[in-house]
Order: C-alpha cells, then sequence, then structure tokens
C-alpha cells in the first residue's frame, strides 16, 4: 500500500466521532487515539471511481497500544492487534463517510442506521496480512482505503487495504475484504424467521 500520495485536503475526525463509534470495545481495546481524513488530488483518483472503483481518500489515525487486552507484553505490534486496529480504523472510516455523504453505496445511511448495524452487518470475507519488520506497539500509526466496490442485490463487497507503521520503519500491511448486509437484507432476513416460527 502506498500511504504516500499528494493530498487535496486533509480533514481531522472529530473526538465525538471517534468516541461513538470506538465505543463497543472494552476500554483498554480502544487502541484508535484520533484520526484525519485525507482526501486524493484529483489526478489521484481512480478513472473508474464513479462506477465500481472507489477511492476517494485515506482514513489515518494514530494509535496507542499501552498495556495488551489479551496477552503478557510481547514488545511488538502482533497479528491480533492488527485485527482490532483495522476494524477500528474501518469503523471509523465508514463513519465519516456516511456523515459526510462521501460513499455512493452507502448514500441512503445515516449515522443513527450505521450505528445500528456497526457490529451486525459488517463482515470480513478475506483477511491477509504481512509483517515487514516490527512495530513499536507504544506510538504508531495506520492508513486504511477502501479501493473498489461492488453492490449486489443487497450485498456490498468492499476491498480495502491498510498499512500500520512507526517512526523506525516498522511495518505491516494488509488486505482485507467486507461484506456489507444492506438493512433490508436484514428486515427479510427476521421476516423469514418470524414466518418460520409461526
Amino acid at each position: 500500500m502506498n500511504i504516500n500520495q499528494k493530498f487535496s485536503n486533509i480533514d481531522n475526525v472529530s473526538l465525538d466521532l471517534v468516541k461513538r463509534f470506538i465505543e463497543p470495545y472494552k476500554e483498554n481495546c480502544k487502541y484508535l487515539k484520533q484520526a484525519r481524513f485525507q482526501f486524493l488530488e484529483p489526478t489521484d483518483l481512480s478513472e473508474k471511481s464513479e462506477s465500481r472503483n472507489q477511492e476517494i481518500g485515506y482514513m489515518q489515525a494514530d494509535f496507542s497500544i499501552p498495556e495488551s487486552c489479551y496477552i503478557a507484553d510481547t514488545g511488538h505490534f502482533n497479528s491480533v492487534e492488527f485485527n482490532i486496529c483495522y476494524n477500528q480504523l474501518f469503523y471509523l472510516m465508514i463513519a465519516y463517510l456516511v456523515q459526510n455523504k462521501l460513499f455512493n453505496a452507502m448514500a441512503d445511511w445515516d449515522l443513527e442506521t450505521y450505528k445500528y448495524y456497526q457490529l451486525s452487518n459488517f463482515l470480513i470475507s478475506r483477511f491477509s496480512s504481512v509483517f515487514r519488520k516490527p512495530i513499536n506497539s507504544d506510538n504508531f500509526q495506520g492508513t486504511l482505503s477502501i479501493h473498489k466496490y461492488s453492490t449486489r442485490r443487497n450485498l456490498i463487497m468492499l476491498k480495502t487495504s491498510c498499512a500500520f507503521y512507526d517512526q523506525n520503519d516498522g511495518w505491516a500491511e494488509g488486505d482485507i475484504n467486507i461484506a456489507v448486509l444492506s438493512p433490508e437484507s436484514e428486515k427479510s432476513l427476521n421476516e423469514t424467521k418470524e414466518a418460520v416460527v409461526n
């Protein structure tokens, strides 16, 4: 993942938005501290962004893991922490895109809808990660992009890439696919269950 892009604007994400969408995590698992959305310059946008490709910008955040929430200190950023940090970065990016009406695939969503479905309707369908050099988990950054999406009936498929890094050239990156169930598909599933029960 290339994090050295040219940006036309950088917008600090409000701490209220951060707190609201990191809220599901236990206090000692809230690793994301602050974030900013980086808008790509027009020359860096994908030519196909009007249809199935979407790369408006990057979500970059500052992280700190002073103490692991599940294991004795390993001294470095590990795969479990990668997953947790990715989830927090992804949840916040979707919140920002929904709040600012920047994502066509979720144009009819608002923050209340997203909050309601945040945990239940966002599913990881593919996850791969590579660790190039150990990262100091006390202080590091992460960047996430949604570089492609497609819609299939009541399903939104997202292809994302992310990277985590520190000031000493520590580096880990990954490619993660997300399946998003639309509220309509959730409603249909519930109606089917009720019909079976009755």
